[in-house]
């Protein structure tokens, strides 16, 4: 099969995601894969922050490979943002209309059309369900995007569009099931995060930078974003002196700045910032536990969050707060529902035992990539039936 997927992440992104680990599953299997996108614009030119530079070095290079997968960054008149004009539901509708090239003409080069199946990610890629002919298209739904900050108001509007027009749709969690099937009652599924078989492998060496000392670790790993819940974990370094407290991952919300630089100051707690993904079972296997506190929002009811599972292939009991998602898989959790629940809730984790580690570890063994790249097939060979 020659497989498209349109994204609004780099292929080389060190934290993967779950498109990343598809269309991995994918190319083992033998298809043609194309990671198309996230497109730069004129607009790009007057953020050129590191990840905008590094699509533009893939734009102008042309399209490239990354473990036998063609990757190509197109170049788009307009793009669609939270700015006036452009955060307009037309230009969400129409992005990959305005490439120079021709996107079509590009992808014709390529070998890419037609394609077999259509992968889309986000609702920018809308357009490309008219210019783009394939034989089957389905949305990953893994976010309410109309419920991040900074995101153009219209945008939910247009996944409810794509929703009704692709194929069909896998969505990530309970919460986006049931609103997507507000929108169409047929071609709906629950298909899930998972976890990277290199989760379980032995343990190695911890890495130069994990903090020593003798302390229980508690670990975060993940993208520090409008979801932390920095004043919950503020309360646990300051309460909870015989743990540290460590981060692993980039901080994308500037609001949380601030107070992060504060709570640094602390002697027990490290901030990393991002670590290739490759290495995060040499981190988490040396912890003595695996953080996920987020607040308790529209946002976080939407989430099923990947490093839930890691966290457990690894060995390490978790300590979140009562999440929708968390609690409708019915998995191992140490659950906590405000400041003072947290840290009894660290204290109760860190007693847990070899059987209840070993327990976790089971449970994730059930919930692997492959094991959801073998559901997709089924629900594309169902749909193709």
């Amino acid at each position: 099969m020659k497989i498209i997927f349109a994204e609004s992440h780099n292929l080389d992104r060190p934290d993967p995601l779950g498109s990343h680990q598809y269309i991995r599953l994918f190319k083992e299997e033998g298809h043609d894969c194309l990671w198309l996108g996230p497109a730069v614009s004129p607009m790009h030119l007057f953020k050129l922050d590191s990840l905008n530079r590094h699509r533009f070095r893939i734009w102008r290079g042309g399209p490239r490979r990354v473990d036998g997968i063609d990757w190509m960054v197109p170049f788009s008149l307009l793009f669609y943002y939270n700015l006036p004009l452009l955060r307009s539901n037309q230009i969400g509708r129409s992005q990959y209309r305005f490439c120079l090239p021709p996107l079509a003409n590009k992808l014709i080069k390529m070998g890419f059309i037609p394609a077999d199946l259509l992968w889309c990610a986000g609702p920018a890629a809308l357009s490309l369900l008219d210019l783009v002919p394939h034989g089957m298209s389905c949305y990953r739904l893994a976010d309410r995007l109309d419920k991040f900050s900074r995101i153009p108001p219209g945008v939910g509007e247009l996944q409810q569009e794509m929703i009704r027009r692709v194929d069909f749709v896998l969505a990530t969690s309970q919460s986006l099931l049931e609103w997507a099937r507000e929108v169409r009652k047929e071609g709906v599924y629950y298909l899930p995060n998972g976890v990277g078989e290199h989760f379980f492998e032995p343990a190695a060496e911890p890495p130069g930078d994990f903090p020593g000392g003798g302390k229980p670790v508690a670990v975060y790993l993940g993208t520090i974003d409008t979801r932390f819940d920095l004043e919950t974990l503020a309360h646990g370094v300051l309460a909870m002196k015989n743990f540290h407290f460590l981060l692993i991952g980039p901080l994308t919300d500037k609001s949380l700045k601030p107070g992060l630089k504060t709570l640094l100051e602390e002697k027990n707690i490290t901030w990393l910032g991002p670590r290739s993904h490759h290495l995060a079972p040499a981190y988490l296997q040396h912890a003595e536990l695996g953080l996920i506190p987020f607040r308790q929002n529209e946002l976080t009811e939407a989430v099923n969050p990947i490093k839930y599972y890691e966290y457990l292939a690894c060995g390490l009991p978790v300590v979140a707060p009562p999440l929708r998602e968390l609690a409708a898989m019915q998995g191992p959790i140490y659950a906590y529902r405000n400041r003072e629940d947290f840290t009894a809730a660290l204290q109760k984790a860190q007693t847990a035992g070899a059987k209840e580690r070993e327990e976790g570890r089971a449970y994730a063994r059930q919930q692997t990539w492959r094991s959801r790249y073998e559901e997709l097939k089924d629900i594309m060979a169902n749909k193709q039936a």
